[in-house]
């Protein structure tokens, strides 16, 4: 069950992205709290690892951002991540170096951000990687040693040694076999329940939204679609392209050499998404105001919506 609500621990406000002068992420506004699993999903470019990586401070150097994010109320800065801030990147082997064995990584980091002698520190380090279910002689091999599910259980403890108060998965399971991601995303959500820690979850995972997430913001052509519990988003979806998404969903029993569900058309190119609905041009339910006008976001059934015609097919 989601936690209660109170202050955000996260709150992000009309955040703009772009690229001279072209919206990649256009206002996107949401809040994340203390204990609970926050999704993003949508489509490739949908504008889901921008965004993260704009929460981090880590947009490209030719990005302009705008807009405001919160921790605790306060701006985010560099001296949190890492600290308040943990992020976990789509390669885990990229976030861990090759030269260094895993445990002396982790010591190393709680030394930096903590401060700890290096007893402390190794002790630290290797509750941090035991409580991730790495044996003693996996946690002082060197990376390139370990499997991949392996790698992925050093990066969650590597983000979670030092207690952070929230933690950022881009895509934390991409180079996992479909068991694999199950068990880590399993773990990674246990871990940050058992530490205190909110999870930001950045996936096109829908199932592995259902399974995992408390509330999701389905993103399309850099806005949010539909924001809400996930019990509702996906159990009752109010927006065209949530409904849309979801039947792209391949399903068990499918005949033999059936052709498999898509979500016909493309994204529209950034800067291209005319005055109307982004989602226009590829929705069923369409009409002639949502070709003319972009739709506000507005509250319908315990989640926010922006669609002219939300919960169309279920009226």
């Amino acid at each position: 069950m989601p936690p209660p609500r109170t202050n955000p621990l996260l709150a992000v406000d009309a955040l703009h992205i772009s690229f001279g002068g072209v919206g990649a992420v256009r206002g996107i506004d949401f809040e994340v709290y203390a204990g609970e699993v926050f999704a993003l999903v949508g489509e490739s470019g949908a504008g889901k690892s921008l965004t993260a990586r704009a929460l981090l401070g880590m947009a490209p150097r030719t990005a302009a951002v705008s807009g405001r994010v919160l921790l605790h109320g306060a701006p985010v800065t560099p001296a949190d991540l890492g600290r308040r801030i943990a992020r976990i990147p789509q390669d885990a082997l990229s976030a861990l170096s090759p030269v260094h064995r895993v445990e002396d990584q982790l010591a190393l980091s709680v030394r930096s951000v903590q401060g700890l002698g290096r007893r402390e520190a190794r002790a630290a380090a290797r509750r941090a990687l035991a409580d991730t279910g790495l044996a003693p002689e996996a946690a002082a091999a060197y990376p390139h040693a370990l499997s991949g599910g392996m790698r992925q259980r050093a990066v969650i403890a590597l983000a979670l040694v030092n207690g952070p108060d929230l933690v950022v998965a881009d895509e934390p399971t991409t180079a996992l076999d479909p068991d694999r991601r199950e068990r880590v995303l399993t773990l990674l959500r246990e871990r940050c329940a058992a530490a205190g820690a909110a999870l930001l979850l950045v996936t096109h995972d829908l199932e592995a939204v259902r399974r995992h997430a408390d509330r999701a913001a389905v993103l399309y052509a850099g806005r949010i679609a539909e924001l809400g519990p996930v019990e509702r988003v996906l159990g009752r979806p109010a927006a065209p392209y949530t409904r849309a998404l979801l039947a792209a969903l391949p399903t068990a029993g499918l005949p033999h050499r059936s052709r498999l569900p898509v979500l016909a058309g493309a994204p529209p190119v950034p800067g291209a998404t005319g005055e109307g609905c982004a989602f226009a041009p590829r929705c069923p339910d369409a009409t002639a105001l949502c070709h003319r006008e972009d739709p506000g976001p507005r509250t319908v059934d315990g989640r926010r919506v922006a669609c002219h015609h939300p919960l169309r097919e279920a009226v």
